[in-house]
């Protein structure tokens, strides 16, 4: 178990707060702002926090996943801002589990110190415009040349695209089979025949930007190429999408805990903290809140150890569900004591609305084949 965690680890938080309160706390319309503030951004990474995951060979801090999500926690609950909080980790998870984990060493000493400063930052470009980033109906696609590569297609959604330096382009490589085959390139913001389109208006999450991308003939050199070929769905995009949620579980509870400090302080407000009964719903609120914030942990710390564990499915999803349950919690408690959600509390309520919504459709199937597989199809411990 992670929940005894290490000198390190609560110094780091107590900095990251401590930077959170200082920098991104006082201002107060982030949740509701288009423009990125990239002079935050940048004092991130002088602090050596855009850095935390990638290893100290490269400039980073070599910090694990269980730091990164405490580091995530921190900068949501004392700055009040998932957005902010979903752009440090996509730049982390980017950084670390696809660039560290498949780059050759030149391409690692070329753009690792780089992400790790802050000077770039990176984007994993999947997703396509209306049809997501089912592998079935990506249409993006590579041909191989004398010179290299040229690439084709259009993404969509991607966090980070509007600031990035750096595209992670996921394009169909082998389309013989019955299942078709990708192939990861790294191309670069000028490269000629990358166009990146106007940034996107999503109304949650800000201020994280999230824009598009378009390749036409876009010539890249055989260097290009990250990790081996015709593979990059299974060892770049579904880890990552395992790491998105454990370490997006960090945040969550950060978002979490701060509402349940915005409560105290509408409660106090009011003088309503010596009914009994509100003191039971505020004891179930908090045990939840424990909860979660044990479960980000362990998640966390299972992608530490670097081992598939069967069981990781079942953790994200129960959290999810205590999550969503948090929530009626909270409405109830709010209700009883006549308090309108407004100001920080309402921002952060959406957000987590949001987040909850985001990837619910595959939850709902990852749970239908859990159950299939253990209750129909016999496959048991």
């Amino acid at each position: 178990m992670a929940t005894a965690l290490s000198q390190d680890a609560l110094i780091l938080g107590r900095n990251v707060s401590n930077f959170a309160q200082k920098n991104i706390a006082p201002l107060s319309t982030l949740h509701r702002e288009n423009r990125f503030p990239m002079d935050i951004w940048q004092a991130m990474g002088r602090e050596g926090f855009l850095g935390l995951s990638i290893s100290k060979a490269y400039g980073g801090k070599g910090r694990s996943a269980l730091d990164v999500s405490i580091a995530a926690h921190s900068l949501v609950k004392e700055g009040h801002n998932l957005g902010m909080a979903l752009s440090f980790l996509i730049h982390q998870i980017i950084a670390h589990h696809v660039v560290e984990t498949w780059a050759s060493e030149n391409q690692k000493k070329r753009y690792l110190p780089n992400l790790a400063s802050g000077k770039i930052t990176a984007c994993l470009a999947v997703s396509e415009p209306k049809i997501g980033a089912h592998p079935k109906h990506i249409t993006s696609t590579v041909v191989k040349t004398q010179e290299g590569y040229t690439l084709n297609g259009e993404k969509s959604y991607l966090t980070n695209g509007p600031i990035a330096d750096l595209f992670v382009f996921i394009a169909v490589s082998n389309s013989d089979s019955v299942l078709k085959r990708f192939s990861a390139f790294m191309v670069p913001r000028n490269t000629p025949g990358l166009e990146v389109l106007a940034p996107m208006d999503i109304p949650f999450f800000k201020p994280a930007p999230h824009g598009s991308i378009r390749l036409s003939n876009c010539k890249v050199p055989a260097e290009a190429l990250l990790g081996p070929e015709d593979s990059a769905y299974e060892d770049i995009v579904l880890p990552v999408r395992a790491v998105e949620d454990a370490l997006m579980m960090g945040a969550v509870t950060g978002a979490l805990e701060k509402q349940a400090i915005c409560l105290a302080e509408a409660l106090q407000k009011k003088g309503q903290l010596s009914d009994e009964f509100l003191k039971i719903d505020l004891g179930k609120l908090k045990s939840m809140l424990d909860t979660a914030k044990i479960l980000s942990y362990e998640s966390a710390s299972m992608v530490d150890s670097g081992v598939f564990h069967p069981d990781q499915n079942s953790l994200n999803l129960y959290f999810r569900h205590l999550a969503r349950d948090y929530h009626i919690q909270l409405e109830i408690i709010l209700k009883n004591a006549r308090i309108d959600k407004t100001g920080l509390l309402e921002a952060i309520t959406n957000d987590l609305a949001a987040s909850a919504r985001i990837g619910g459709q595959l939850a709902k199937i990852r749970q239908m084949r859990l159950g299939a597989a253990f209750f129909l199809n016999g496959e048991k411990d």
